[in-house]
Formats: structure tokens, sequence, C-alpha cells
């Protein structure tokens, strides 16, 4: 498990301008990065990282797709079962802090497709605790998650996969980095 290769996606937008970054890491290393621009509260975030990974010369080496949260660029969100079934890779989710449900699908009334958006939300699965992290779960378990937080936290609770992504992300969009 030592030498698996993990990527980690992030994303930052403005406007209309939004990118998902990938970042491939083995152990403290950074091994590359994977770019494209989404759309804001679009629906080709899920389609976007599996065009990135299945098109990598990383895609045989990867064991574990991280994903900061479930939305991006705004409420383009993940589908989390179809990234797995497509790539075959399981996917653990991220989450800073426990979501406001009531509070998203108020906002994402607002959008087209919202209830579209709402099962996809919902269908992300069971929010648990993992090394004070807080995780969604596809097509793994809660000791193969430990595993991955074990391999890919430096500092914090933030793996550095999905840490660097971040910083990339935003510079892009800002100009320079912006603290996760």
């Amino acid at each position: 498990m030592k030498l698996w290769r993990v990527v980690g996606f992030d994303d930052s937008f403005k406007d209309n301008l939004a990118y998902i970054v990938g970042c491939v890491t083995c152990k403290d290393y950074v091994e590359g990065f994977l770019i494209d621009r989404i759309e804001v509260d679009g629906w080709d975030v899920s389609e976007k990282i599996v065009e990135l990974i299945s098109n990598s010369k990383f895609y045989k080496q990867i064991k574990c797709v991280l994903l900061s949260g479930i939305t991006f660029a705004g409420f383009n969100v993940a589908d989390l079962e179809f990234i797995y079934e497509n790539l075959g890779i399981p996917v653990i989710v991220i989450l800073e802090r426990y979501p406001d449900f009531e509070r998203i699908e108020r906002a994402l009334r607002n959008l087209e497709g919202f209830e579209r958006r709402i099962e996809l939300v919902k269908k992300a699965g069971e929010i648990r605790k993992v090394r004070k992290v807080l995780v969604q779960l596809k097509g793994c378990d809660l000791e193969f998650a430990e595993k991955i937080l074990k391999l890919t936290i430096r500092k914090g609770k933030i793996p550095e996969p999905l840490r660097i992504a971040h910083l990339v992300a935003s510079a892009l969009i800002h100009k320079e980095s912006r603290r996760r």
C-alpha cells in the first residue's frame, strides 16, 4: 500500500470560470496534475473526473479518488456511483464539516434540475467519521478509508492530494494560491 497513487480533486471558480484540479501523489511525492474546466452549477464534473483519470498515464496506478466534497463550481454535483462504476476505483469524499442539508436543498431549488441534484446529494451515502475527518465512501469500507487517510494526511485533517489540488485550482482562478 505504501506505493499506491492517490488522486485528490478540488475546484476553484469565479463568475463563470471554473477549474477542477486533480493532484496525483505517491506517498509524499507529487507525481502530476489533471486539470480541466467545468461548468459553474453545471452537470459535467463526474464525466470530467472520469475522463481526466481514464485518459491519464496514471490510470492503472491510482488506487483511490479523493474528492473535496461532492459539489464543485457551485452546485455541479458529483455522482459518486458514476465515478466508481466507470473507473473501478474507490471514491472517498472528504468533508470539512457536517453539511446543512436543509440549506443545501433551499439553494438547489433555485437551479435547473434541482430534483436530480438533490437526489445526487442524498445518494452520496452516509457521512462517517474516520481519523477526525468526515467522509462519504463509494467502493470501499472504513478500514480502507482509514489506510488512505493515514497514508495521505501529513498535517491537520486534509489529505495532501486535496490540499495541493486546492492550491493549484485557486492559483488558476485568483492568480495566487489561497489557503485551505
